[in-house]
């Protein structure tokens, strides 16, 4: 089995930033709100699990990660909500431009990976995995 794992460092510095000013948000609200009524409760388990998330990297849907294992390419990517699972038989071509990943399938669907938001190592490094994988 073969892994690529990239992670966004801006949207991991400005998701981290975002929890802590959740977290700033319930320790106000706490301290400024009425505690014996059922929407302070209600307020502060919502500003918790909502800091949480911020602070997990949006529950891990941040991580771009490419696996190759038994022929099968699975994508997660985080734009995607869901990840993307190809049988690399199925992959007809490849192509890569400044803001995208674009991978043919010769049933005529294409699979597209925004890269503008990385490095251009990092798209590089995208690039030779697939290259690597498919032989395209």
């Amino acid at each position: 089995m073969k892994q690529l794992v990239l992670r966004n460092k801006t949207y991991e510095t400005i998701y981290r930033a975002l929890g802590l000013l959740w977290l700033v948000m319930l320790i106000i609200f706490i301290a400024t709100a009425d505690s014996r009524t059922w929407n302070f409760w209600l307020n502060v388990i919502l500003l918790l699990v909502l800091a949480a998330g911020f602070l997990s990297l949006n529950f891990g849907t941040l991580v771009n990660r490419l696996t190759a294992d038994k022929g099968v390419l699975t994508i997660r990517w985080y734009t995607k909500t869901v990840r993307a699972i190809i049988s690399i038989d199925e992959i007809e071509d490849i192509h890569m431009d400044g803001n995208y990943i674009r991978i043919m399938l010769k049933s005529g669907k294409v699979v597209r990976l925004p890269t503008r938001m990385l490095e251009f190592d990092e798209k590089r490094t995208v690039r030779k995995f697939l290259k690597e994988v498919t032989g395209f």
